[in-house]
């Protein structure tokens, strides 16, 4: 029988196709919390006709346009047979507050950035997003696309949140389209991709070549994250090891979060080994927890109207007891 943990995590993916709460009139008004799967009834069938193409960003950005691409793989894991690529983005002219906006859209789970410096340890209280006003939020064209040369495509198709907040998603939901689901082998570690963004009557459609790459595949030897219910003592150092990579560009971002919401966040140098002391765990409660480790690759593209953050990810769960 599986765990509580194990159930939790299935529960998560089950939500792309359920309501997570209740929304209220966001058009002038704060908003925060869990999103809902509310459809945008759009047009998915999105081309290259036409577009301005690039091999890059046309250096600092003109306008004030602040974007997100967040291209994550799962792979296999203690829980789940079957990898999950998910693929989510957004607009606003201010920084969105997340790089993690799969999570936050389809898998309902609110993880904050990482520390800003290497070897560094944050905590975070539960809280949830802050989404801020509506109408920061700004719906650009009908979808994003990360296009491989050999894998294939990636589109996440644009879908409101909350019923009012305009993002880009691409997952199993009866409120997107069945090409909105990006098939897991599209992401190839290591790799180069096209980032496409429709601009609608936001900006004028671009094609950005050279500027996006994923990291390698990780591989973590401890703790082994294939056993279910891993016991995680907190009154312990946590000492977590993987093969070490060898692209200056990546990055290790490692989180604990219990049950209900309290986390721990380090960001590490990829040199293969990381310990998180068991002070910066104390505050986890008992139970059913979680532990990810990413391997992560941060591109900032910038072009006329403003600058989009592209983060591609490769992040493995562990399901733990937090004891």
């Amino acid at each position: 029988m599986r765990s509580t943990s194990t159930a939790l995590f299935s529960l998560l993916f089950l939500l792309l196709s359920a309501c997570a709460g209740e929304s209220g009139d966001a058009g002038e008004s704060e908003a925060s919390g869990a999103t809902s799967t509310g459809g945008s009834g759009t047009d998915t069938d999105a081309t290259a006709t036409g577009m301005e193409t690039s091999t890059g960003g046309t250096g600092e950005p003109v306008g004030e346009l602040r974007g997100v691409v967040d291209f994550t793989l799962y792979p296999p894991d203690a829980a789940n047979d079957a990898p999950l690529l998910g693929i989510a983005g957004g607009y606003r002219m201010e920084p969105l507050g997340s790089e993690s906006l799969f999570a936050l859209v389809g898998l309902q789970l609110t993880l904050p950035p990482p520390p800003a410096a290497i070897d560094t340890i944050e905590e975070h209280a539960p809280l949830p997003f802050t989404w801020g006003k509506a109408d920061t939020w700004l719906s650009a064209g009908n979808a994003i696309k990360l296009a491989h040369a050999d894998a294939g495509e990636a589109l996440a198709c644009l879908y409101l949140a909350d019923d009012a907040f305009p993002l880009y998603l691409g997952a199993a939901s009866p409120s997107l389209a069945p090409e909105c689901e990006p098939k897991p082998e599209v992401w190839q570690p290591s790799s180069e991709y096209r980032l496409v963004l429709y601009g609608g009557e936001l900006f004028e459609d671009r094609i950005i070549d050279g500027k996006v790459a994923t990291p390698a595949a990780l591989s973590v030897s401890a703790p082994d994250l294939s056993v279910y219910d891993l016991p995680l003592d907190t009154a312990l150092d946590l000492a977590l090891a993987w093969e070490a990579g060898d692209d200056p560009d990546a990055r290790i971002v490692i989180r604990v979060w219990d049950l209900y919401g309290q986390q721990t966040v380090a960001l590490a140098a990829d040199d293969g080994a990381f310990t998180i002391p068991a002070a910066n765990l104390a505050a986890m409660s008992a139970g059913p927890g979680f532990l990810s480790v990413a391997r992560e690759r941060v591109h900032e593209v910038t072009f006329v109207a403003g600058s989009v953050e592209v983060i591609t990810r490769y992040e493995i769960w562990g399901y733990v007891d937090l004891l």
